[in-house]
C-alpha cells in the first residue's frame, strides 16, 4: 500500500510536533552525505518550456528530477509546473523502495518546499558559515523566506535579523511574524539592499529577481552567502563582484552549471572559470573536500534544489508518518 500525504497531512506532522526543523536538516545532511560518498544517482532538473520564451524564467514549464539514494533506501521524482499562476507550486513527489521497487509514497511537495529548502541553507551555513555567525540578512520576504531564518537560527547563534523586500507591506510584515517567531534576537526591516548585505555574517537571497539584487562590493570578509532563488541561465541574484570574490559550493555540478545564471552569465563571459566553483556541498559534508578554510574568506552556496534533499525529506516524514499513523493509504499495486 502507498501512503499519500496531502497538506493537511503534513500540516499535521509539524502541529503535533512529530517533525520540525531539526528534523529537516538532519534529513538533508544525511542526504549530502549520501552524495559526498558517491552513493547518489541524480537526474538535474528538466524543464518542459510550453511558451515561445523557452528557457525564460517568465515561461510556462513541466519540470521533472530525480534522485536514487541507496544508503537510505529510497529513490523518488518531484514533479511540478511553474509559470501558470503566481504563488501557487503544483509540486508533487514519488518516493520508492530501492530495494523492492514498491511506491512508498506521494507527497504534496508544495508543502514540504519552504522546509526542505530552509534546511538546505541551513545544513550548508552550518558546515560553511563562521562558527560565531550573529547578524543575517535575508533578501526576499515571500513564500520561503519564513523556513530560511528557522533554519539558520537552529544552526548559527543569530543576534540580529535584517529583512529587505521590494514593498514596504511585505518587509514589514515579515519583520512581524519575526519578532514574534524569534524572542531576542534584534529584527531589522530596511529600505535597500544594500543595507540588508553590508556587515553581515550571513547572507541570504532569496528572489525571484531576474537582475543582481547583491553586489560584491557591499560583502565583508568572512561573510557566508546562500544563493537560493531563481534558477534559470539567464537570472542571477548576485553580480560577478560576488561570484568571483567567494568560494563557491554548489548542490550539483551538472545542475548548476545548466540553470544558475550567477555561476553561467560570468562563465560566458569569460570572468570565471568552471575551476572557480569549489565543488558540492556532499563532498565538504563527507570531508572529501575544504570548506571554510578561513576566518576572513567570504563563502558562496549557490542552490536552485535537486531532488536529492526531496528525497531526503521525503524519507523522514515517510517514517514520521507511518509511526504516527498519518496519512491515507492508497492500493498502488495495479493487481487485478
Amino acid at each position: 500500500m502507498t501512503l499519500f500525504l496531502a497538506a493537511h497531512h503534513i500540516a499535521a506532522l509539524h502541529e503535533s510536533g512529530a517533525v520540525g526543523m531539526p528534523d529537516y536538516i538532519e534529513a538533508v545532511a544525511g542526504a549530502y552525505r549520501e552524495q559526498g560518498e558517491g552513493r547518489l544517482q541524480l537526474l538535474p532538473r528538466h524543464n518542459f518550456f510550453l511558451d515561445d520564451s523557452s528557457g525564460s524564467a517568465k515561461g510556462r514549464s513541466l519540470k521533472i528530477a530525480g534522485a536514487a539514494l541507496p544508503g537510505l533506501g529510497a529513490m523518488g521524482v518531484p514533479t511540478y509546473s511553474a509559470g501558470f499562476r503566481r504563488g501557487v507550486l503544483n509540486l508533487w513527489i514519488e518516493l520508492y523502495s530501492t530495494e523492492t521497487g514498491e511506491m512508498l509514497a506521494i507527497f504534496h511537495g508544495g508543502s514540504l518546499s519552504p522546509w526542505k529548502t530552509g534546511a538546505t541553507a541551513a545544513v550548508a551555513a552550518r558546515a560553511l558559515a563562521r562558527e560565531d555567525a550573529r547578524i543575517l540578512g535575508i533578501i526576499g520576504t515571500g513564500a520561503q523566506a519564513r523556513t530560511q531564518v528557522l533554519g539558520l537560527v537552529a544552526v548559527r547563534p543569530i543576534a540580529e535579523l535584517r529583512c529587505c523586500a521590494r514593498s514596504r507591506d511585505g518587509r514589514e510584515v515579515f519583520a512581524a511574524w519575526a519578532r514574534e517567531a524569534l524572542p531576542g534576537v534584534v529584527v531589522r526591516p530596511v529600505e535597500s539592499a544594500r543595507e540588508a548585505v553590508e556587515g553581515v555574517d550571513i547572507l541570504v537571497t532569496i528572489t525571484t529577481a531576474r537582475d543582481p539584487v547583491a553586489a560584491g562590493d557591499w560583502l565583508a570578509p568572512g561573510t557566508h552567502c546562500n544563493v537560493l532563488g531563481a534558477h534559470y541561465p539567464e537570472a542571477r541574484e548576485v553580480d560577478t563582484r560576488a561570484v568571483q570574490r567567494s568560494r563557491v559550493f554548489v548542490d550539483d555540478l551538472d545542475q548548476a552549471w545548466g540553470e544558475k545564471g550567477e555561476l553561467m552569465i560570468p562563465l560566458a563571459a569569460g570572468e570565471i572559470a568552471r575551476e572557480h566553483v569549489a565543488g558540492d556541498l556532499g563532498s565538504v559534508l563527507a570531508g572529501k573536500i575544504a570548506g571554510r578554510t578561513n576566518a576572513r574568506e567570504i563563502t558562496m552556496f549557490c542552490s536552485g534544489g535537486t531532488a536529492l534533499e526531496y528525497v531526503g525529506v521525503c524519507v523522514r516524514l515517510y517514517e514520521r508518518a507511518r509511526a504516527a499513523g498519518v496519512g491515507q493509504l492508497l492500493d498502488m499495486r495495479g493487481e487485478a
